[in-house]
């Protein structure tokens, strides 16, 4: 009888630890799949301006962003971006990031962010650490990992950032962005992308989708 429990309890184990691993394998599996496919269920939609420096603000302002024309700026040594992004999917616990790309580049980069306007109110812009899985999940976002300083240290690169706002269902977002002061001049939107990235409610980036800018009539 010793004999025989002991046998039992060595196979309720080998049970457990089977079904243990195969779910962490669907786990992994679905996880993957998230990575790949966990934009498909909210439908975005994006227009860019490339507004001379004088006109910054009054453009934001046509796009919906309140006061703009006060509050908003040019800046001759960077040519400006204005971004209106409207989107719609199920309501999700956390926030999105949108970044917009310079696909002129390979791998294409990162636009510093200035700030955005959405349904609450002014949207900051921001940049976390547990982003940079970003690099490593997709080869178009690879400028954002960090880079190796002289000491060691891994920092993000200074243009980096996103601008942040809610991932309720139905929404809209207008954003500022600037080029680098050294890059060639952005005549065509449609060689400029936007990342539109899910972060759930621990912070966690969950995924990104690509999409690209149509072209301005």
């Amino acid at each position: 009888m010793g004999r025989h429990g002991a046998r039992l309890r060595w196979v309720v184990a080998l049970v457990s630890v089977t079904i243990a691993v195969l779910a962490t394998v669907d786990r992994l599996v679905e996880r993957e799949r998230e990575w790949a496919h966990g934009g498909d269920q909210v439908a975005v939609t994006v227009e860019a301006r490339l507004p001379e420096p004088d006109r910054v603000g009054r453009t934001a302002a046509a796009l919906g962003w309140p006061h703009a024309t006060d509050r908003i700026h040019g800046d001759p040594d960077r040519q400006s971006v204005v971004l209106r992004l409207r989107w719609s999917g199920p309501p999700r616990k956390g926030h999105y990031q949108v970044m917009l790309l310079d696909d002129r580049n390979s791998p294409p980069r990162v636009l510093r962010p200035e700030g955005g306007s959405d349904a609450a109110g002014d949207a900051g812009f921001n940049w976390s650490d547990a982003y940079e899985v970003l690099a490593a999940r997709y080869d178009w976002l690879a400028d954002t990992a960090a880079r190796e300083e002289p000491d060691g240290t891994q920092n993000s690169p200074p243009h980096v950032g996103a601008i942040g706002t809610r991932s309720i269902g139905d929404g809209s977002l207008i954003g500022l962005f600037r080029l680098d002061p050294d890059a060639l001049p952005l005549e065509d939107p449609t060689r400029l992308v936007v990342a539109f990235c899910y972060v759930d409610a621990d912070g966690e980036v969950r995924w990104a989708k690509r999409i690209p800018v149509p072209p301005t009539y």
